[in-house]
This record gives structure tokens, sequence and C-alpha cells, in this order.
């Protein structure tokens, strides 16, 4: 489900849909739930919008502002 495969394809992952995500994020800082009334037509429901948060975690595109509660879009400088 998070990957695609020979039964998921890849606009019905987790993978994919995880650039809605992004998309909103990269400006604004939402909290989860303001995020997700804002992605959830892209979700078939909460818990697909809360693997997708959570694969963004993992791969360290996102982070949870304890002090805002907001998820921010994590910018690094590759040099």
């Amino acid at each position: 489900m998070i990957l695609p495969n020979k039964l998921i394809s890849f606009q019905d992952c987790i993978l994919a849909k995880t650039v809605y995500i992004l998309e909103k994020i990269c400006d604004t800082n939402y909290s989860v739930s303001e995020l997700y009334e804002v992605v959830k037509k892209y979700f078939k429901d909460l818990n697909e919008y809360m693997l997708a948060l959570d694969v963004l975690y993992v791969l360290e595109k996102v982070e949870y502002n304890e002090e805002l509660q907001v998820i921010q879009y994590v910018k690094k400088n590759n040099l």
C-alpha cells in the first residue's frame, strides 16, 4: 500500500499521495486537522492520510512543531 506493486498502481499508493500534502505545506503551516480538511479529497480515509504523514516524517520531509502545533515542511540545504 505504501509502494506500488502488481496490485496497487502508483497513483493509488501512499507514496504518490504524499505529493498533495507537500504541495500544501511548502508555503503554509497547517495543524494536522486543518491540513486534513484541505487534502481529504485525495485520500480514502483518515488512516490513509495519517499513513502518508508518517511516511513523510520518516523520510524527514515534514516535522511537527509542538509549540505551534503545526506540520512544517523541512527545508534542507544540500551543500
